[in-house]
């Protein structure tokens, strides 16, 4: 199985640097640029299949990807981002200067603690377990794009890497990048990570 990972474009989210996970934000323009890039890079890979999040920043991506194919766009809400409940949309430096219940803890230990109305990293690792299980019901010579978010493709692949699903901040994801992953009889192999396909 072959699997081409993809954050998707730029939102104003991400250039405010807020919590942003189940909010539904649309990219901006440099987003929507990132995503044709992406596109182009991918325009000679046949695809069996365009799995993307239900979120409009996924999905705006994965329809770029899948312009002028003639290929399946699948919606995974399970490769959602991480819940950020109360603060969502919200930055960390407001929520340490107002006291926001629950961030001292988060901060202490965030695979522990809860976030108030959102999901816990325990919560938010079950999930993605889940949605890896349905991937690998797939036909295992499948050659898939996976348009999803950074939180939930770093933590993806360290579970296929058979790493701690802490140790998914050691593969930040980034935009307008494809990253390209071999899975050989239980094995995985990074082909490509975050390449811009910029010399």
């Amino acid at each position: 199985m072959r699997l081409y990972l993809v954050r998707h474009g730029q939102t104003e989210a991400n250039v405010d640097g807020v919590f942003c996970g189940s909010s539904d934000v649309a990219l901006n323009s440099l987003g929507v640029s990132q995503t044709q890039h992406v596109a182009q890079q991918l325009i000679s890979v046949p695809l069996d299949a365009i799995i993307h999040t239900d979120l409009a920043r996924s999905r705006m991506t994965a329809e770029a990807i899948a312009k002028g194919r003639d290929t399946t766009l699948q919606v995974q809400p399970l490769l959602r981002e991480m819940c950020f409940g109360e603060w969502e949309l919200r930055h960390h430096r407001d929520l340490l200067a107002a006291g926001a219940p629950g961030y001292d803890l988060w901060c202490q230990d965030w695979q522990a603690a809860q976030v108030p109305q959102g999901e816990s990293f325990v919560a938010f690792t079950q999930r993605i377990r889940q949605a890896m299980r349905q991937l690998y019901l797939m036909p295992p010579e499948s050659r898939l794009a996976i348009v999803a978010h950074e939180g939930s493709l770093s933590l993806m692949l360290a579970m296929m890497l058979k790493l701690a699903p802490a140790d998914m901040w050691r593969f930040p994801f980034k935009q307008g990048c494809v990253s390209e992953i071999e899975l050989t009889n239980g094995s995985c192999v990074i082909q490509r990570l975050n390449d811009s396909g910029i010399l």
